[in-house]
């Protein structure tokens, strides 16, 4: 009886230790994250710090820098929700662009245009460009 329990106790140990490594080098949970237009690589490729850089390309052509984790959290979910467009007419000039990127690579690009966004990549999916998004960008 008292194997067994030191081999649970260890399995425990084990387990936990392994949790802390993880939340702590990595943004995402293996057991929750989703792979999706947004976030398309492999949970692992999401070393902390996960940043995002919105380029404001309208008149200013200012770089916005997130860092903070609950705010990089935040525009991913309002990406997330987005949903998708059917053929937009592309004549619109782009009015931004973002970057998410974690340790010097790029993990995702999108240009926003008036009304959509779209995913800089083989797909070039579009995305509606909601009020809730618009107004997290508007927040820069």
């Amino acid at each position: 009886m008292g194997k067994k329990l030191i081999i649970l106790g260890g399995l425990i140990i084990f387990v936990v230790c392994a949790y802390i490594y993880v939340d702590q080098r990595y943004f995402f949970n293996p057991i929750a994250f989703t792979q999706d237009d947004v976030t398309p690589h492999h949970w692992s490729e999401y070393e902390r710090p996960v940043t995002i850089t919105y380029y404001d390309l309208g008149t200013e052509r200012k770089a916005y820098i997130l860092e903070q984790e609950e705010a990089v959290r935040k525009f991913l979910e309002e990406m997330k929700n987005s949903p998708s467009v059917q053929e937009t007419s592309t004549n619109s000039e782009v009015e931004g662009a973002l970057k998410l990127s974690c340790e010097g690579d790029t993990l995702l690009e999108v240009y926003f245009y008036e009304g959509y966004w779209q995913i800089l990549r083989e797909s070039g999916t579009m995305f509606e460009l909601t009020q809730d998004l618009k107004g997290l960008i508007e927040t820069l």
